[in-house]
Order: C-alpha cells, then sequence, then structure tokens
C-alpha cells in the first residue's frame, strides 16, 4: 500500500502538472508551475497531521518527482512526456520490495534500530514513534488524544517461518521509578485473533534496560492450549499491559535465537 501510495502521488501530480501546464502560456511554462506545485505538495503533507495522518517526506518527493517529469519536457512530444513519470512510479514497489528483503536477510533479527528497514512496516496503537541506533524505538504516548489502553507497536515479519527457534529475545527500557507489566504476542492467524488463540506473554520489567528472554517452548502453544503454527506467524508485537501514565519506553533489538544445526 505504501508502494501504491507513492506512485499515486507522482500520477497525481504530473497530471496536475499536465493540466496546469495547458492552461498557461509558453512563457510561464516549466519552473513556474513545478514551484507552485512543489508549495501545493509540501502544503498537502502539512494538513495531513491535522486528521490524524503524519506527513511523509516520501510522498512529497513523489508529487515534486511527477510534477517535475511533466514540467521539464515541455519541448517533448504529445505523450512522450509521460515517460519519465511512468518510469518514476516503478521506483516506489522498487524500493519497497528491497526493504523487504533487507528485513528478510536480517533474520533472525525482527526489529533492528538503525537499519534501512527499521521504521517501515509497523501498526501502532495509541503511541507514535522514532527510531535511532542509539536509543532504538523511542514510543511515546500520542499527544492531544485520550489514553490508549495497551500502548504499543506491532508488526508483520517479512519471514513467516520460525520453525526452529529456541527463543525469543526483546531488550526493554522502562523510565519510570516503579515496574510495569509489559506482553510480547505473535499471531498465526490474519486479522485480530482472540486471547485464546494467539500465544501472548506479560512479564514485569524493572527501571532501566531489561532483557526479556521468552522460550521457544512457551511461544509453541497459544494462549487456549492449541500448537501455535510456527510456519505461519503473521504478527508478532510488545505492548505496555499496566494502566499507569508514561513518558515513553524504548524497545531496542528483537531477535530470535536459532537451534544450532547438528552436524
Amino acid at each position: 500500500m505504501h508502494a501504491l501510495g507513492g506512485a499515486a502521488h507522482v500520477l497525481l501530480f504530473a497530471g496536475l502538472a499536465w493540466l496546469l501546464e495547458r492552461s498557461l502560456p509558453p512563457t510561464r511554462r516549466g519552473w513556474v508551475p513545478w514551484v507552485g506545485l512543489a508549495i501545493l505538495s509540501a502544503g498537502a503533507e502539512g494538513l495531513q497531521t491535522l486528521v490524524g495522518r503524519s506527513a511523509e517526506w516520501s510522498d512529497w518527493f513523489y508529487g515534486l518527482g511527477g510534477a517535475a517529469c511533466i514540467c521539464a519536457t515541455g519541448r517533448w512530444r504529445g505523450g512522450l512526456r509521460w515517460i519519465p513519470a511512468l518510469l518514476l512510479c516503478l521506483f516506489p514497489p522498487i524500493w519497497e520490495l528491497a526493504m523487504v528483503q533487507m528485513e528478510a536477510s536480517a533474520f533472525p533479527v525482527l526489529a533492528q534500530p538503525g537499519s534501512f528497514w527499521a521504521d517501515r512496516g509497523w501498526t501502532l496503537n495509541g503511541v507514535e514513534f522514532a527510531v535511532s541506533g542509539e536509543e532504538g524505538f523511542n514510543l511515546r504516548r500520542t499527544s492531544d488524544a485520550p489514553p490508549i489502553f495497551y500502548p504499543g507497536l506491532f508488526r508483520a515479519p517479512a519471514r513467516r517461518d520460525w520453525r526452529g527457534i529456541q527463543a525469543m529475545q526483546v531488550d526493554l527500557f522502562w523510565p519510570e521509578s516503579l515496574p510495569a507489566v509489559f506482553a510480547v504476542r505473535v499471531d498465526d492467524r490474519p486479522g485480530n485473533p482472540p486471547y485464546a488463540e494467539r500465544f501472548q506473554k506479560e512479564f514485569v520489567v524493572a527501571p532501566g534496560w531489561n532483557a526479556v528472554r521468552i522460550s521457544a517452548a512457551e511461544i509453541a502453544h497459544a494462549a487456549g492450549g492449541r500448537p501455535l503454527r510456527l510456519d505461519q506467524v503473521r504478527q508478532w508485537g510488545v505492548f505496555l499491559v499496566s494502566d499507569i501514565p508514561f513518558d515513553y519506553f524504548l524497545v531496542g533489538t528483537v531477535r530470535l535465537e536459532m537451534q544450532e544445526e547438528k552436524p
């Protein structure tokens, strides 16, 4: 969906540039409409923050690029002016596929602050986050919003086959003075399966950094007791269970420990 959104921005602003240039005299074409559309693209991204969406630099770039493909080819004939825009439409899916491939190559690492793919593909619940190689994933309660139960982050892994794991390790930093209860969740079914149909383990974290290790024997069964399909993992996540106020918490590297292959 992110790749399709990028391609749509290219075509949308290429179309706007096409229509705008047809309504302008030849002396006002080229840079003049491009600058206007660049301002429009930036304004559109900025307004998204007022309706609960985040501004995306990549969308602004794609809009800028789509307009440039038309504005810079004024001397080309007819439909030939659309060739650069169509070629630029290929860049978003190529980029997204590259991110997925990087994540798959990093397996058994599931989340790696500082990597190219670190901030892509997350579903956030009640938090907004920033990523850095030093701190990790910095999750802050969503500003100007009522408290939401179970704030945290969730991800569909690039590699769904977790067979052969020995354990799952999650690094968590809790800055408050009192301990808190967190949970790790693993789904092998699409959507939002009920508690009994997913794996979920709760644990207490102390102030400071905590290294949480969950054995494969635990992950192998859903809360209701049925065997979990570790060859079809759909989603995993980390979230705060305690209903207590907080400013932020950090999630570091999340990795799977694999069983050693027998010679």
